[in-house]
């Protein structure tokens, strides 16, 4: 997400050029906004004043925008811009316009998210967004010198008691993981258009830096093997057990789908008797896609295996392009020595390769290729690794082999192994002229196409502005 956001902040000076831009900064706030910055100084107070609005500015509980079926307050407004310290501007028209930005913002997550929530491939790993808020709030409190200290500053700047402040820590973290997986797997997918920057706005760009280029990152490029963690046979023959049984007990009973996806399903849905909503192709994954789009409505389908588990599927309505279905999903449950052996495996990879046999035959047979991870990646920026990726290569240099380290795999509730060979370390240092056109033409395209693809969701999204 990183990535999104260097791309962004450049993108957004462009607005000049391209009206459609007027927004482009939305995504700053996917990596940025988070309440946690208001408890950043000893004292609370005097932030809070610092970043909140001027009282009487507006009514802080009035409906700014409707998302869907979601409402975005006033009061979500001005906890956006106090969590991003933007300045507040002491005239009206200008605040104003602050507060219409911000919204925009929220707007795109708003959307962002929904989409997310209705992919049954994007899971969030609860794991490990717990433990980021405890981190996060761990940083935060020793800011202060007692418990009455922090609970005071929690209190001053409007998040309750601490349990509360942690509640909504999770929420945050929870929809910005949300929203970098939904927006990882479109690029993935190639959903994200590329679009073309002329050299006028690549030099019109430039011109912004007075003649001071920018420092090229730190980058590497690297093939990587990544060895998913499978279930054992039996746990997958328990799994089939349980799916079969449910299919026979519902296809003569499909009313019952509801109740028996609460009781049995293992995904987020659960608790809404399975609905994902309604969806166009090309949004699920392609053995889930496919049965959906082919069976009736009020017909309960067979067993659909895909790398999540096994789902059976009913469709509830059928309009042009979409379909409104719930599904029941079963994972097959994953031990210790099933991890064991994924490991062993992977140390097995790293052997082979340095033994000499090529990537591509280890692709071939060990490589998750359906786990959403790429096989190669050309070049990246060392700040934009994950935090598994960056401590694992640390100091390594081109040509090293790196591994095996785990990788969380929410879709699985296990760890994945990773073996990487790098075949590129650029160090950090002055561009060229010549490299800092391309790096600064390639985070243009990627916020251009960003912006686009933002856009062409908000149209298929009921959006009504109220401010």
């Amino acid at each position: 997400m990183r990535l999104f956001m260097n791309s962004l902040s450049f993108a957004s000076r462009c607005a000049r050029s391209r009206a459609a831009l007027l927004r482009a900064t939305i995504v700053l706030s996917f990596s940025v906004l988070a309440p946690v910055s208001l408890l950043s100084a000893q004292d609370p107070a005097a932030q809070r004043a610092n970043t909140a609005l001027p009282a009487g500015a507006f009514p802080i509980d009035r409906i700014a925008a409707v998302v869907g079926s979601t409402a975005i307050l006033m009061s979500d407004i001005e906890a956006a811009i106090a969590a991003q310290q933007i300045p507040v501007p002491p005239d009206s028209a200008a605040r104003e316009k602050l507060q219409r930005d911000v919204l925009e913002q929220l707007i795109d997550m708003e959307v962002v998210v929904q989409r997310a929530q209705l992919d049954t491939s994007i899971v969030v790993n609860e794991a490990e967004i717990s433990a980021m808020a405890d981190e996060q709030i761990k940083q935060i409190r020793g800011n202060f010198q007692t418990d009455q200290a922090y609970r005071d500053a929690l209190v001053e700047a409007g998040f309750g008691t601490p349990d509360e402040y942690r509640s909504r820590q999770l929420e945050d973290l929870r929809r910005r993981q949300l929203q970098e997986s939904y927006m990882a797997s479109l690029r993935r997918s190639g959903k994200l258009v590329t679009v073309n920057v002329s050299e006028r706005e690549v030099t019109e760009e430039l011109a912004a830096y007075e003649g001071k280029l920018p420092e090229r990152p730190a980058t590497v490029g690297f093939q990587q093997i990544v060895i998913p963690t499978t279930a054992g046979e039996e746990s997958r023959t328990r799994a089939r057990e349980l799916i079969d049984s449910l299919f026979f007990a519902l296809k003569d009973n499909p009313n019952g789908f509801e109740d028996a996806a609460r009781e049995f399903s293992q995904d987020g849905s659960a608790q809404n008797g399975g609905d994902l909503g309604w969806n166009r192709r090309g949004v699920m994954v392609p053995e889930f896609d496919r049965v959906m789009f082919m069976i009736n409505p009020g017909i309960v389908s067979p067993p659909v295996e895909s790398r999540f588990g096994w789902h059976l599927i009913r469709v509830d309505r059928v309009q042009p392009a979409e379909v409104k279905a719930r599904h029941i999903l079963i994972r097959a449950a994953i031990d210790s020595a099933d991890e064991q052996r994924a490991q062993l495996r992977a140390d097995s990879v790293r052997a082979l390769w340095e033994q000499g046999v090529s990537f591509d035959s280890l692709r071939a047979r060990y490589h998750d290729e359906r786990g959403g991870e790429d096989a190669i990646i050309p070049e990246v920026r060392t700040t934009d690794l994950p935090e598994a990726y960056g401590t694992a290569i640390g100091t390594s240099t081109k040509d090293q082999i790196v591994g095996p380290f785990p990788i969380p795999d929410p879709s699985a509730g296990a760890n994945k192994w990773v073996v990487l060979k790098l075949s590129r370390v650029t160090p950090a240092g002055p561009m060229s002229m010549d490299e800092a056109r391309r790096d600064m033409r390639a985070r243009m395209q990627q916020a251009y196409s960003l912006r686009r693809m933002l856009d062409i969701m908000r149209k298929e999204t009921y959006v009504s502005i109220r401010m």
